[in-house]
């Protein structure tokens, strides 16, 4: 698992170096329509279909804050870039099996699983919240694809961006440091945390140490999908939290 979370964090220096763009003059065209449908996720889903942008506007939202962007970014991005709606379950990486692709997440959940053929038991491998990204290769200049398969745990939207457009684009465009070192340092910074949280034999000391760790992604996952993770059982998941509830331990 480290192996694999340090290679994609190499390769985001292709990757942010792709996503400039025009934050002001596009953002403030966007507006997605606030719903009173007693459905408001499939009215979220329906008004993104219907305003394909939108998505884009995310990825603006958090780019913006970290580096000045212009017209010719936002052109470039509109050219090349892919908004996709994913529902939960959704496989990314199986249509495009033999695509070299990052996906940036704007919003939902993202992870990276292997199967046990044998036990039919999955394993998650690497996780993507919001404002980061997983990729189908092991970084942006190789064409060695990752094992397992790219899947939506959540329903969102992602942001397809093709590794060809991205070499491309890298070396015309030199201005990226300051995102390079961002979404550079959030993936190393998760590589370093998820690996002192599962430094412990003890199963349910790792899962305390992932709490403490990295509670965002705690907040943004499944009972089943800490345990997938950490490699551990839901029950002990269930003890640990409850003992960080109470401070008790169950009772067997």
């Amino acid at each position: 698992m480290a192996k694999e979370v340090f290679l994609e964090a190499k390769g985001l220096i292709g990757v942010v170096s792709s996503l400039i763009f025009n934050h002001r003059s596009f953002a403030s065209s966007i507006d997605i329509t606030v719903s009173k449908l007693d459905k408001p996720t499939k009215h979220f889903i329906m008004s993104i279909k219907h305003n394909p942008k939108a998505g884009f506007k995310l990825l603006f939202d958090f780019l913006g804050k970290y580096h000045t962007i212009d017209q010719f970014h936002y052109q470039w991005a509109k050219d090349n870039l892919k908004v996709k709606i994913v529902k939960r379950g959704e496989q990314l990486s199986s249509a495009d099996r033999h695509s070299e692709m990052t996906y940036f997440v704007a919003k939902g959940l993202l992870a990276r699983v292997e199967e046990n053929t044998k036990t039919g038991k999955r394993r998650i491998m690497s996780l993507a919240i919001p404002n980061m990204a997983l990729m189908t290769t092991n970084h942006l200049y190789t064409h060695h694809l990752h094992s397992g398969h790219i899947v939506a745990l959540r329903s969102g939207i992602i942001i397809a961006i093709p590794h060809s457009v991205l070499r491309q684009f890298q070396e015309q465009e030199k201005s990226i440091d300051t995102l390079i070192d961002v979404l550079g340092n959030k993936k190393k910074r998760q590589l370093v945390l998820l690996r002192q949280a599962t430094l412990s034999y003890s199963p349910f000391e790792r899962y305390l140490n992932f709490a403490r760790l990295l509670p965002e992604i705690k907040a943004a996952t499944t009972q089943i999908e800490q345990a997938d993770l950490l490699g551990i059982s839901r029950h002990t998941v269930q003890q640990a939290q409850y003992f960080l509830l109470t401070g008790k331990y169950a009772q067997k």
